[in-house]
């Protein structure tokens, strides 16, 4: 298709421009399938996913110590924490000389003395660790009924099968949705897949480390143990656990879902940057909605959110390149006073 106004010098040199050529390459072609085809192909993914998924939950069935270890090392790690502050309690007193006599010197004694074991899990008489430490926090998290450790043991199983099957999976949905799509589409894509898998990662293992342990232990420092004793049913706690690991694996898309925006013209930077004040109000609000009602877990999550839209800032920034140049307005557009 000849590019009018050009001269023939003018036109070589605007086809060495990979977008210009682009522009006016012929059409990619796609197959086309009728609507059943898409049924069967649908089909075939949909089981073939479902047999991975299937044999990764048959392979995590032998593994319940390993399984339940993971899902409570977050609230071994907040226990941790909370056991040294309350030992570090007990010597400050002891350092002031307010250590109660009777039952205080015997507490920081026996932290003393086995405070290596309880802290690597080995100290053999855990439910004798409030009256030998004075620490009312409970070692261990408890099965509010006979089958709370069960469903939750089975539900991690499935979520652990989901991260093994995960390459499979993943593969069957892009196989069935790439047959729509152009090549270009395709390697934009490529692109970008390995950062939304590394910023998912980010999220989830931030959850894992940061965000649950020092949400709950946030919140179990609030209660006063001699009216409330603080104890955490196992299924509640898997809910806590999966719904905020997830939920932050999703939030750190926010570069990626702000970078897509811009790359297929729904949102310019100009306008993510024009409108930073009721960003930062609806992170706050989600960070909310999402995390327990306590302000250290909305700003745990709050936190790092603002770091991402920052991130996804910088990176809409470096993608102006790619904008559509704005349209000057028609004699149309313009209202006659």
């Amino acid at each position: 298709m000849p590019l009018p106004g050009l001269s023939c010098t003018a036109l070589m040199v605007a086809l060495d421009d990979p977008s210009i050529r682009a522009a006016y390459a012929e059409p990619e072609e796609l197959p086309r399938m009728a609507f059943g085809d898409h049924l069967d192909e649908l089909r075939k993914r949909l089981l073939r996913s479902a047999l991975a998924l299937v044999i990764a939950v048959m392979a995590m069935l032998p593994f319940h110590d390993e399984v339940q270890g993971i899902i409570t090392e977050p609230y071994r790690i907040l226990w941790r924490q909370a056991y040294t502050d309350h030992v570090a309690m007990l010597a400050a007193r002891e350092v002031a000389g307010t250590l109660d006599p009777d039952f205080g010197v015997e507490f920081l004694a026996n932290c003393r003395k086995y405070g290596d074991s309880i802290l690597a899990g080995t100290f053999p008489w855990p439910n004798l660790l409030p009256t030998k430490t004075g620490f009312n926090v409970p070692y261990t998290l408890v099965a509010i009924n006979g089958l709370d450790d069960f469903w939750t043991f089975m539900m991690a199983s499935f979520v652990f099968a989901f991260v093994i099957a995960s390459p499979v999976v993943l593969w069957q949905i892009w196989a069935f949705v790439a047959a729509g799509l152009y090549e270009r589409e395709r390697k934009i894509f490529y692109r970008f897949f390995p950062f939304a898998t590394a910023l998912l990662t980010g999220g989830v293992l931030f959850g894992y480390f940061y965000a649950v342990p020092f949400g709950l232990g946030w919140l179990i420092r609030m209660m006063k143990t001699d009216q409330v004793q603080a104890m955490l049913g196992v299924g509640q706690y898997f809910t806590l656990l999966f719904a905020m690991t997830a939920a932050l694996g999703a939030i750190f898309q926010l570069p990626m879902v702000m970078v897509a925006l811009q790359r297929i013209g729904l949102v310019r930077h100009r306008t993510f940057a024009a409108n930073w004040r009721a960003i930062v109000l609806g992170i706050f609000v989600l960070s909310a909605v999402i995390t327990p009602p306590d302000p250290f877990s909305m700003l745990l999550m709050a936190g790092p959110t603002m770091l991402l839209y920052l991130l996804g800032l910088f990176l809409t920034s470096r993608g102006r390149r790619h904008e559509a140049p704005l349209q000057p307005p028609t004699s149309s557009d313009v209202r006659p006073a």
